[in-house]
């Protein structure tokens, strides 16, 4: 995957491609206290354009299927929840250009899957774009408690209002 920024073309370091076409790609990152390790998010759905990830996205598609499948919505968002506790940042550049998915592969997934009918998003789509967001995040940010917040929100039964402002928060 290749995108340009400022008359300068960029590559993927890594691709994952998921069953439904769509593609996540990591690229070097400029950001945070660990610079040389960030990372930058990108994902190309079939047939649309190349676009960057935010926090708002995920957590209104979780919102979503939780209107449709609210017990099975919560199971999910505590696993993505707990994987918070697991996620290490880079701490290498090997392990960097590595980036292997660990915790949210089609096995720990499976019993989420009732959730593609919900939202725009598929449960392996979301899966894996949180466990490389919260490596982004813990690699250049030590501070930052974005999945927490945004998660526990959705855990508490926040309400809507709540739970959008808290992911719509800007990463400074």
């Amino acid at each position: 995957m290749k995108f340009n920024k400022d008359g300068k073309s960029h590559e993927s370091i890594k691709e994952y491609k998921l069953s439904d076409g769509t593609i996540i790609g990591i690229f070097q990152g400029e950001r945070g206290e660990n610079p040389e390790l960030d990372i930058l998010i990108k994902y190309k759905e079939k047939d649309k354009r190349i676009r960057t990830p935010k926090h708002i996205h995920w957590a209104i598609d979780l919102l979503i299927k939780k209107e449709h499948e609210p017990e099975l919505t919560l199971e999910f968002v505590k696993y993505l929840r707990s994987m918070w506790e697991k996620v290490e940042p880079f701490r290498t550049k090997e392990e960097q250009e590595k980036c292997e998915i660990k915790l949210t592969t089609p096995e720990k997934l499976k019993k989420f899957e009732e959730l593609n009918k919900y939202g725009e998003y598929r449960v392996m789509f979301i899966g894996h774009l949180i466990e490389l967001m919260m490596r982004m995040e813990k690699t250049g940010l030590n501070r930052a408690f974005m999945f927490k917040g945004v998660l526990d929100a959705i855990i508490a039964g926040k309400d809507i209002f709540s739970i959008v402002a808290q992911a719509s928060q800007v990463r400074r």
